[in-house]
Order: structure tokens, then sequence, then C-alpha cells
């Protein structure tokens, strides 16, 4: 079977009685080139969004849990949590499951005497479109006293809005005394 398509010096002459003309091709082609490249940018800027919002959205839950923490918002501590949600914080014995248990825990931590906490992201990945982990440091004054310490959250998303799902922190133990220190000599 011969080709309907021969070549001469790089054009593509359409063969008698086969209907098809070079024209109706080339517009077929460039509707096709056009049609990839639509899909080609929109694919990349659909990865690209996909990978920079897991952090920004961490960032944004932690900056509002910040917010909630330095007003002493038990109420607004606990909103930012998944009705199902799960706290592993350091200390506990058990595990402080679902709203009712986070608010009462919620109402004890927002009497702690911290001020200047950060939550800084150190590394977050969407998991799926509507979920993502997060790890990090933390650091708050205590008194004279700087704190600090390491954390892991799951962030779903719960209708419009983004909360905690998973949240476990504990605290780094502080340096040793140095000899010759006041504490040290006492």
């Amino acid at each position: 079977m011969k080709s309907i398509w021969t070549s001469s010096s790089s054009t593509l002459e359409a063969r008698r009685g086969t209907g098809i003309s070079r024209g109706n091709h080339m517009q077929g082609v460039q509707a096709m080139n056009k049609m990839l490249c639509v899909l080609a940018v929109t694919f990349a800027v659909v990865v690209l969004a996909f990978a920079d919002d897991a952090k920004t959205i961490a960032q944004r839950v932690d900056d509002k849990w910040i917010e909630a923490f330095n007003k002493k918002d038990a109420a607004a501590l606990t909103a930012l949590y998944t009705a199902d949600a799960v706290l592993l914080p350091q200390g506990v014995d058990q595990p402080i499951i679902g709203t009712e248990n986070i608010r009462k825990f919620m109402d004890q931590m927002v009497n702690e005497k911290l001020e200047n906490m950060v939550l800084p992201v150190a590394q977050a990945n969407m998991i799926d479109p509507n979920s993502l982990y997060q790890a990090g440091t933390w650091s708050a004054d205590a008194g004279s006293q700087q704190i600090k310490g390491t954390y892991m959250s799951v962030i779903v998303r719960d209708g419009a809005d983004w909360k905690y799902r998973a949240d476990t922190w504990n605290m780094m133990p502080p340096p040793p005394a140095t000899v010759g220190s006041s504490s040290a000599n006492k």
C-alpha cells in the first residue's frame, strides 16, 4: 500500500483524490500543537502550585495557631483541629482525641507562661490534594529561658479550611550547665 503523503523538498503534498489538502492538514497540526502546549503549561502550573502550596498552607495554619495562642484563646486553638483530631504532646500518657478533649487540653495550655513562640516550617509535603504533613522546630521564651523542640503535624482540608488532624510535639532538654556557672556552684 502506498502512502498518501510524499516528501518533496521537506514539504508534504497530498495525492489527488484523497480529499485532504495540505492547508487542512497544516491547520490540524497547528491546532494539535496549540492543544499540546496548553496541556503542558496547565500541567506545569498545577504541579508547581501543588508543590509550593504544602509549605504555604502549613505556615498559614501554624500562624493562626500562634495568633490564637498569643491571645490565650483556647476556643480558637481548638477550632484549628478536626473533630477527630489526635494530639500527642510531650508528657501525656495517652493521645488526646476529639474536640472536647482537645479543648480541655487547650484550656490548660493557654495558661502556660510562654511568649515569643515561633513555628517555622522546615519541611511540608502534600500527601494528596487534601492533606499534607509538616515537620519543624519550635521555640518560645519561658521567663528568662528559651525553650525549644520539634513537631510534626498532619493537616487536612476540612470543608473550606485547612486543619490539624494529627499534631505531636516535644521539648528538647536544656543544655547542660557549664562548669563555673552560677547554677553549678550552688
